[in-house]
């Protein structure tokens, strides 16, 4: 995920010789690497854990405990606009000439100043933050950007749940800075430009590109331009559907086979990547998470230059899908192997990553020996549990997870979508309730809360949750999904319909774009009476995608304005997309439209 541009382009690089006296005097404290003659390597370690391919760090802000995301595509750091509102911190306008573009569109953000930071033992006094960006789900508060990142070397070992920020001390110009390799082979490259991005020259199907490493990305990524010069075809693409990212909007996504990639010597065939159709910034692709979980990597500030071992193993493998690697440089499986609880948790994430569920949970299943009073684990093997459909050991595991930590709120978010899947309303409802209770008032849950309040059809404390979440997130990408939602509850049920018109006109207004929006519009105007304007909501949803609720609900329009022979037709093709549609509209609660005007 790339965040952000600065207009300015050197406002990373001054934040990090701002930072980076303080975190070298904070680095000689820390364990040393190993040395060489006239090369010495100091290092500050940041543990990471891997939730939902995401690389997330806890940060301490005025004394806060703080989930974020470790960002290397992201110029700065960054907090949410509901985390900056519960901190109570004061915001500014960011300066004339910075303009914020993500990967999907444009960023609406302030600034703001917090008193200090904690990462491990280091305090870092008056850091300021950008305020502004999407939610990014996994209980992230915020995100940790490269002003912190590129203070100094940056090592990425993230299949062993660790980052190093690295400060080489004496003359390390000419030294191989993968101090760790022994003799495996060493992929080495020359970054591209000197700002603090990882940057570097690529080939995919014989054609150079610019890629950046992204860690922010979970997977990686080709530009659409960038996919047309590697002679990737419009027929060769298997539509996605709609992504987002950084950024207010959203972009159409495809996938299709790549031939061939290479990285300094790496070579790998035969692989699936993602193509985005955004033109934001001047690369042709992000290289994700997926990359950077099968290899070690450093990167090197002084000598404009990346280091990586390949662990072995897939490297962008998508569910179901392996490349053809050069197995020459594979490290040796010794080397790689995980050392602690925190490396086969990683090791674990890495797996899932590629659909992989029974290694991931062996790798778990050793984590939670070695770390039994880590709750983190526990709720990372139930998640796999469930994905292998193991739903009584899942929920053993959930509660064990909140036994060793009761305030592991993603835990019980997810406890009670089980309790909720698994017909157990009482058990759901108990852990919402304890949930709401326990979260600030702008937790990011709330949305989660709400949604399953709407499934167990408790509208007034859907509404609360929602009023709730809503007011710090105009600009998030997902108030118009929010606003979508509460206009679907209230027609579902039949209750504040001119509210629930609003709402659905003006998650409209936000993403035109969004055929079910339409369809909530639609079905709203039924609920009123309004047959040619449900009609015409049905239209619109239709034209951007054939939906089979759209056809039905176009077919109840058609019926009532008297044109019995095209509300079959829709009929018809409703049914062919859904063949249980009837059913669905009634468990909906929209029984009574179809006993009003049968079909």
């Amino acid at each position: 995920m790339k965040t952000c541009s600065d207009s300015r382009g050197q406002g990373a690089s001054r934040a990090a010789r701002r930072w980076l006296p303080l975190l070298a005097a904070l680095s000689l404290i820390s364990a040393g690497l190993p040395a060489w003659a006239e090369c010495k390597l100091r290092s500050m370690e940041i543990p990471v854990r891997l939730v939902n391919h995401r690389p997330i760090a806890t940060v301490e802000v005025n004394g806060v405990a703080l989930p974020m995301l470790v960002d290397s595509g992201a110029f700065y750091s960054f907090l949410q606009a509901s985390t900056a509102a519960e901190l109570q911190l004061p915001l500014r306008e960011l300066p004339g000439d910075l303009r914020l573009e993500g990967y999907t569109g444009r960023i609406e953000a302030k600034r703001t100043k917090v008193d200090k930071i904690k990462i491990q033992s280091a305090e870092i006094p008056n850091v300021e933050f950008i305020v502004g960006g999407n939610e990014l789900g996994s209980g992230i508060r915020g995100i940790l950007g490269r002003n912190l990142l590129a203070a100094g070397d940056t090592e990425y070992d993230l299949a062993r749940g660790v980052i190093r920020l690295v400060f080489p001390l004496g003359e390390c110009r000419d030294t191989n800075l993968a101090y760790w390799a022994g003799d495996a082979p060493v992929i080495s490259e020359d970054l591209h430009r000197r700002d603090g991005a990882i940057r570097v020259p690529v080939r995919v199907n014989g054609r150079k590109l610019i890629a950046v490493l992204d860690t922010g990305a979970p997977g990686t990524a080709l530009k659409m331009r960038a996919a047309r010069r590697a002679g990737i075809d419009d027929k060769e693409m298997e539509m996605v559907g709609l992504v987002g990212g950084a950024g207010d909007g959203r972009v159409r996504s495809w996938t299709a086979n790549v031939t061939a990639f290479e990285l300094g010597g790496e070579k790998i065939a035969n692989n699936r990547f993602a193509i985005d159709e955004t033109s934001k910034g001047d690369d042709d692709m992000l290289i994700g998470l997926d990359y950077f979980l099968s290899h070690r990597i450093y990167v090197s500030r002084g000598q404009n230059k990346l280091y990586a071992t390949w662990n072995g193993g897939p490297v962008f493998a998508r569910a179901g899908q392996e490349g053809v690697y050069d197995q020459s440089h594979a490290a040796v499986p010794a080397d790689v192997a995980p050392e602690n609880a925190n490396g086969f948790a990683a090791r674990a994430a890495a797996a899932v990553t590629r659909g992989d569920h029974a290694a991931a949970l062996k790798d778990l299943d050793r984590a939670c020996e070695l770390a039994p009073t880590d709750a983190h684990h526990f709720h990372a093997r139930a998640r796999v549990k469930l994905a292998l459909r193991q739903p009584r050991e899942a929920l053993a595991d959930f509660d064990e997870a909140l036994r060793l930590q009761p305030t592991l709120a993603e835990a019980q978010m997810d406890r009670a979508g089980f309790r909720f899947a698994t017909k157990n309303r009482a058990g759901a409802e108990a852990d919402l309730q304890a949930l709401d209770a326990a979260l600030s008032p702008s937790s990011p849950l709330r949305m989660n809360m709400a949604s399953l309040y709407a499934e167990l059809n408790l509208a007034p404390e859907a509404f609360r949750q929602w009023e709730l979440w809503l007011p710090t997130r105009r600009s998030d990408a997902r108030f118009s999904h929010v606003l979508n939602q509460r206009c679907w509850l209230r027609a579902r049920l039949n209750i504040e319909l001119p509210k629930a018109l609003e709402d659905c006109k003006q998650a409209i207004d936000k993403d035109g774009a969004e055929p079910s929006y339409r369809d909530s519009l639609g079905w709203t105007y039924l609920r009123l009476g309004e047959a040619a304007n449900a009609r015409k909501a049905f239209d619109a949803a239709i034209e951007r995608q054939p939906i089979a609720w759209a056809h039905f609900g176009r077919a109840i329009a058609l019926q009532r304005l008297g044109n019995p022979e095209a509300a079959q037709r829709d009929l018809e093709a409703a049914r062919k997309l859904d063949p249980k549609i009837e059913d669905g509209v009634r468990k909906a609660g929209f029984g009574a439209l179809l006993s009003e005007s049968p079909i």
